[in-house]
């Protein structure tokens, strides 16, 4: 039923003009995160081939500069997956610089981001990432799941040094906690830590100053944001659709969440922003989606 409802949407918002429309009201001008995980090489060269003509590809930290009339688009992955090193050619074929947003305690280290670990999957992902964080780290802890440490069979996930250093040239590499907690599940010396000694592990990483941040599950609060500005960082990315400009919040930038093993014909029509329309309808909050995805003012505040 989900792979037919994708392709009824697909053929609809494709054949009927609708994806071509959106993208030349609502993203002219405006800049566009798309923001991966793990893609292959071949999906993220299809993709940025069928952009290549459409939109000029910018770093992130050129994302709230004024637009020069063309659609702009800055590529995001977040966590720091050992994959990301087989993209290093696709970048440099498309002439990009993205930001791996990299859990800076996970990468250069032998460990395994913890919800990919068996002993996570099977204690339930979901249900884990909505718990209070000491008490989703003292139920993996009893069942044998250290975050700091290689735990049974598991294999590392994160980018190793060696890796990043070989990257270092070509991309620009950012903050996404120390662990990947949901933050607002956090105590607040815990949030703190995640966020400050992050930017401090990031900035021994790669030897150059972090100031751009993305938020675990783009779930954040107020004081998440107050921490950000405090420590010095300059952004903060959300998972809240839309597009950005010189008016946008720095520290709420929204995205489009591109699934990873998207064909190009899917990925197009997830750039409208209108494939989360299911979503919001279970949610009652097509209001919602409408303020942050065309961000017309005064709406967002409506939307809450």
């Amino acid at each position: 039923m989900k792979s037919l409802m994708r392709e009824l949407l697909t053929r609809v918002l494709l054949f009927t003009g609708v994806a071509m429309a959106i993208r030349a009201m609502f993203w002219r001008d405006r800049a566009a995160i798309l923001l991966y995980h793990d893609p292959t090489p071949a999906t993220l060269d299809a993709h940025l081939q069928y952009l290549k003509d459409k939109v000029d590809f910018i770093p992130l930290s050129q994302i709230s500069a004024p637009g020069n009339g063309r659609p702009r688009a800055a590529i995001t992955f977040d966590d720091g997956h050992a994959g990301n090193a087989e993209l290093l050619p696709v970048f440099i074929k498309h002439g990009v610089h993205p930001t791996i947003y990299i859990c800076s305690s996970i990468v250069a280290h032998e460990r395994t981001h913890w919800w990919l670990h068996p002993i996570a999957k099977d204690a339930g992902v979901k249900r884990l990432i909505r718990m209070r964080n000491g008490e989703r780290l003292a139920e993996l802890n009893a069942k044998g799941f250290y975050q700091d440490q290689l735990n049974g069979e598991a294999k590392v996930s994160g980018l190793s040094s060696e890796q990043i250093q070989a990257m270092r040239p070509f991309v620009d590499f950012q903050s996404h906690t120390r662990f990947h907690p949901t933050l607002t599940c956090c105590e607040d010396e815990e949030c703190a830590e995640e966020l400050i000694g992050s930017k401090a592990e990031v900035e021994r990483l790669i030897g150059r100053p972090c100031e751009h941040f993305a938020y675990p599950y783009g779930i954040y609060g107020s004081r998440e944001v107050a921490i950000l500005k405090a420590a010095g960082y300059k952004t903060g990315r959300t998972t809240d659709v839309g597009w950005n400009d010189e008016r946008s919040d720095p520290f709420r930038l929204k995205a489009f969440d591109i699934e990873d093993d998207s064909s190009v014909p899917w990925f197009a029509v997830q750039l409208t922003g209108l494939t989360l329309m299911p979503r919001y309808l279970r949610l009652g909050r097509v209001r919602r989606l409408g303020a942050r995805l065309f961000n017309k003012p005064g709406s967002l505040k409506q939307a809450q």
